[in-house]
């Protein structure tokens, strides 16, 4: 390192010419804030001129054209395939499996025997419930046949204490006789009451909750033994012979695959649109051709708030019929479809693109283009809309082209430059 002297020798030693450059470098320096105001002032100016040269000129604008098409107002969403004729056979108790008689994709008849699960207990306890039935029967009858004997001696019993009370007034018999007769006829009375008034109705009663037992006894007995109840497919059959299996348990799930409904939520919005009847379009990846067709068949009369991607909703559940006739063989329960439901149809429509509506305190207008280039703001009444177009029910005419996505710079009069003409 060099001492600080010799530093300053040599720096006083080092001389800088004051060339055209440097000079023009050091008034820069010096006046660098008035050159950059003044370039500012230079830029402005300049984009004055252009655009007074673009006012001039026209401002550059892209239009559609106001056309006449046949015109859908859609609703669209999403769901999942489901199979509409189904029959779900759950375990009713713990068992065992003891016979699976078919397999996963195997089609099946109405009344063919699907599995099997172990009936041994709820044999001994069908068994145990029909006795206690017939007892309580056998119980019933023995009390109405001697309410009916019982009826019969009563009221021979009563004609006997007429009798002797008639005799007794005339001194034909005496006291105890009478007497006797009148504790025979207390007696048959009693027991009359007894099997009447308590018996009868207490078996009666007995045997009514007796027979609801056995009769659950009996369908528990019969579902040890799964039948199906439509002609269908296989679709699920989560156990194997010799499983043990707990309460609630899924057995087995029959379905027709031909029959498919879908099931979805719309937004409260889309909703009010719909009504039973609309016609569905069904796309899927795993369809090669045309759309499915499709009919709304249900629509839950009331929301419901569920969790989507967007967070908290309230949706309205629809229930959709696949039309069958079309043939559903390309699809699957369980795939993933795309809905279009054609809510409002209209032939000829006047339409145009939705970016070309202006919204303005509760009006709706457009922009039209003259021959001339001039600008004409005009307002127009709207009717059905779809995604990408809005019908015009007035204040616009075929042919007319209208301004796409105008912004502040278009306003009624000035002059424009149609750049990219579209048809609607």
């Amino acid at each position: 390192m060099q001492p600080a002297t010799q530093l300053q020798e040599s720096s006083e030693q080092v001389s800088i010419p004051l060339n055209k450059g440097n000079r023009i470098l050091l008034m820069f320096k010096k006046n660098r804030k008035k050159i950059i105001v003044v370039l500012i002032l230079i830029v402005a100016v300049l984009g004055a001129v252009q655009a007074l040269n673009s006012q001039q000129r026209g401002i550059l604008v892209s239009t559609a054209e106001v056309t006449k098409t046949d015109f859908e107002q859609n609703v669209f969403a999403t769901g999942k395939l489901e199979v509409k004729d189904k029959a779900e056979f759950n375990a009713d108790s713990n068992t065992v499996v003891t016979d699976v008689l078919v397999q996963v994709g195997e089609k099946v008849s109405k009344g063919q025997v699907i599995l099997r699960t172990d009936d041994s207990n709820l044999a001994i306890e069908n068994a145990r419930n029909k006795l206690a039935c017939a007892e309580l029967k056998a119980k019933l009858i023995s009390a109405e046949s001697n309410l009916r004997l019982y009826q019969q001696q009563y009221e021979l019993a009563r004609k006997e204490y007429e009798e002797a009370e008639t005799l007794f007034a005339g001194g034909a018999i005496s006291l105890k006789e009478k007497e006797e007769a009148a504790r025979k006829l207390s007696e048959l009375e009693e027991k009359l009451m007894v099997e009447r008034d308590v018996n009868i109705p207490l078996y009666k009663e007995q045997l009514a909750q007796a027979e609801l037992v056995y009769s659950e006894s009996q369908k528990k007995l019969q579902k040890t033994t799964i039948v199906s109840p439509i002609d269908g497919v296989i679709l699920s059959l989560p156990v194997k012979k010799g499983q043990e299996v707990n309460t609630g348990t899924l057995l087995a799930l029959i379905g027709n695959p031909d029959n498919l409904q879908i099931e979805t939520g719309i937004n409260e919005v889309d909703a009010a649109l719909l009504a039973v009847g609309n016609k569905v379009e069904i796309s899927s990846r795993a369809l090669l051709s045309e759309p499915l067709l499709g009919t709304v068949e249900y629509i839950s009369p009331m929301a419901e708030m569920v969790t989507t991607s967007q967070g908290e909703q309230s949706q309205v559940k629809i229930r959709i019929n696949v039309d069958a006739a079309q043939g559903t063989e390309q699809l699957k329960p369980g795939y993933n479809v795309n809905l279009k439901i054609i809510v409002n149809q209209k032939e000829e429509a006047l339409v145009i693109p939705l970016e070309a509506l202006v919204e303005k305190e509760g009006k709706s207008s457009v922009y039209v283009v003259g021959a001339d280039g001039i600008v004409q703001e005009r307002e127009v009444e709207t009717g059905l809309s779809n995604e990408l177009f809005v019908e015009i029910l007035s204040g616009l005419e075929v042919g007319e082209q209208v301004i796409l996505n105008p912004d502040e710079l278009i306003k009624d009069g000035v002059k424009v430059v149609v750049t990219n003409a579209a048809s609607g």
